[in-house]
């Protein structure tokens, strides 16, 4: 199962919160975790791979050199993944049947208004299952679409070579998704699918904007924010479908580097 949940926020207070609230989220989101499945939250400290959920930033507010600025009778919202059966239905318990009142995020609570799962309320929610996002490419009738187009939403970045690309070219974009996908999922990929996007895919179009998230130790990673289109010059049935299950599968997953903790996150856009 994955889920991507969406929770409304507001703000008793203005508040001048700083630039980068992922890492804060993050640490919330654990905390509520904790109080419904202990276990899980123990194996995602312990663990050194991929994590099996996301937490974004504040999808929609005003962000600055100088902070984010929370205002009165605004709005906002609040986007957490899973990646797995156990963390999907913890995460549905902790915050859609059992949805907590305030999220606090730096020290500032954050009142909850509304949390769901169901796009039609808001377009970065959703749930399906692997198996679903599959049958529906992989089964799928007719042509298979050769472009697919990508929304970053939050500064998108990766490690190449040991160092730093805040540029989301194909194969590090398809890469980090096949990787994902296969941390995760009981039906395995061709891990050959980021060679495919360094030879078969081409960048064709984009617009980004490179964005700087605060870490730890006071360093700055460069990301991309923005949408960039892709397009298979070549491949069989097997390579197209898996590069728009693997789009799809975006929304949940992440891209990138730190989605656990407000980067990489992304969606699908139009093309399908």
């Amino acid at each position: 199962m994955l889920v991507s949940i969406v929770m409304t926020v507001e703000t008793e207070t203005e508040r001048l919160l700083p630039r980068a609230l992922g890492r804060a989220h993050y640490a919330a989101i654990l905390q509520r975790l904790e109080a419904v499945a202990p276990e899980l939250v123990a194996a995602m400290h312990d663990s050194d791979g991929p994590k099996p959920l996301t937490c974004s930033d504040i999808l929609n507010a005003r962000s600055n050199r100088d902070g984010t600025r929370l205002e009165l009778g605004s709005a906002y919202y609040l986007r957490v993944t899973g990646l797995t059966e156990s963390v999907s239905r913890a995460l549905l318990q902790a915050l859609v049947e059992e949805p907590p009142t305030a999220v606090e995020l730096d020290y500032h609570p954050l009142q909850v208004t509304a949390s769901t799962v169901d796009e039609a309320q808001h377009g970065w929610a959703g749930s399906t299952t692997y198996e679903s996002l599959a049958a529906s490419q992989m089964l799928r009738s007719g042509s298979i679409p050769k472009q697919v187009t990508m929304q970053f939403a939050s500064p998108t970045a990766f490690k190449q070579a040991g160092r730093q690309m805040p540029v989301p070219l194909p194969d590090l974009v398809f890469g980090s998704l096949v990787e994902r996908w296969n941390a995760f999922s009981p039906l395995a990929l061709s891990p050959e699918m980021r060679r495919f996007g360094a030879e078969m895919l081409a960048l064709t179009r984009y617009r980004l904007q490179s964005r700087p998230v605060a870490q730890k130790n006071g360093a700055l990673r460069i990301g991309g924010v923005g949408t960039a289109s892709y397009r298979a010059l070549g491949g069989d049935r097997y390579w197209l479908a898996a590069m728009q299950m693997l789009a799809e599968f975006a929304r949940y997953s992440g891209i990138g580097a730190q989605t656990a903790t407000g980067m990489g996150q992304a969606r699908r856009i139009g093309d399908r």
